[in-house]
């Protein structure tokens, strides 16, 4: 695997404040070095665009970034759909207004009698409202709803409510990856356009993939784990010496800037949670992109064209 000269990592919430952006350069004969942690750039503008911010962080090399949110569809929402493929589904979302029967795909739906396949996200607003709504109108079952790589424990992808729920930050997410993908050409989404290895042996390619930082907490979690909460700086902090151990293992190093803010636990404020999620997803990245890890996506065509894998989960 060739790896790139920047790997990226984007806590991507669906408020814009919320988005957290960490970034590592390869430094010639030293691995990896952690030298950003700052808000993702989200604006229109060729300077405020995250992709173009990466393609000139990375120039003249490749770039890799990750999202934590779905990059998929469940193939059996596909199927009934008649999707063939997830980018092709996805690339007329890049030059709105997408064509009917599309047209209203990313308004969530007020009213059970809303759902369609064309129109499945659900609900707008708590109040009365059930999963079994979604089931029903859809015709698919919870377990339908998900792909297999979130396993058993995901919320359904269409759903909008609750601490679990992903449907909002994939619609936002889309959005993201589709306008991108019709602005600039070169941005590759694993493992749809092809296996790691190949993606990354592209000239001037930014490579795009599924995360879950969750997925990688099991190698920093401190060794006996109280009651804890991401949101408090004080937790976060009984964790760092985990992250930091496993950066060393991973030979990662640390801007002084950046080392200081993670030994502090992170941003006291809101944000402090979304940029540990960045910093973990992003060493879980290197862990893949050096060999450590396998990407882990099965070699299953309904995979690798439709649903979409999470890196670094085995298969």
């Amino acid at each position: 695997m060739i790896t790139p000269a920047v790997v990226a990592h984007a806590d991507w919430g669906i408020a814009p404040r919320k988005r957290q952006l960490a970034m590592a350069r390869l430094l010639p004969g030293s691995g990896y070095q952690v030298v950003s942690i700052v808000p993702a750039p989200t604006g229109q503008r060729p300077q405020d665009d995250l992709f173009q911010h990466l393609r000139a962080a990375a120039e003249p090399g490749q770039a890799m970034i990750g999202f934590d949110f779905p990059i998929g569809l469940p193939i059996a929402y596909a199927k009934a759909a008649g999707i063939s493929s997830f980018p092709e589904f996805l690339d007329p979302f890049g030059s709105p207004p997408p064509p009917p029967p599309w047209h209203e795909f990313a308004t969530v739906a007020r009213h059970r009698d809303e759902i369609t396949l064309h129109r499945p996200f659900y609900p707008d607003r708590p109040g009365g409202t059930k999963r079994e709504h979604l089931y029903l109108a859809l015709g698919l079952t919870a377990r339908e709803l998900r792909r297999r790589s979130e396993g058993t424990d995901a919320e359904a992808l269409f759903w909008t409510l609750g601490g679990k729920q992903a449907g909002k930050g994939a619609l936002a997410g889309w959005h993201l990856l589709a306008a991108a993908r019709h602005r600039q050409p070169g941005i590759a989404l694993w493992p749809f356009d092809g296996a790691l290895p190949e993606l990354l042996a592209g000239d001037g390619r930014i490579v795009v993939a599924e995360t879950y930082p969750r997925e990688f907490y099991q190698y920093i979690r401190p060794p006996v784990v109280a009651r804890w909460s991401k949101r408090r700086q004080a937790d976060r902090r009984t964790w760092v010496p985990g992250l930091l151990r496993w950066a060393d293992l991973l030979a990662v190093s640390w801007h002084p800037g950046v080392l200081t803010r993670v030994e502090e636990g992170f941003s006291a404020g809101p944000n402090g949670e979304d940029e540990f999620d960045a910093v973990v997803g992003l060493l879980g990245m290197i862990a893949v992109v050096t060999g450590i890890m396998v990407p882990g996506e099965p070699g299953d065509a309904e995979i690798t064209t439709t649903e979409g894998w999470i890196l670094g989960r085995s298969g």
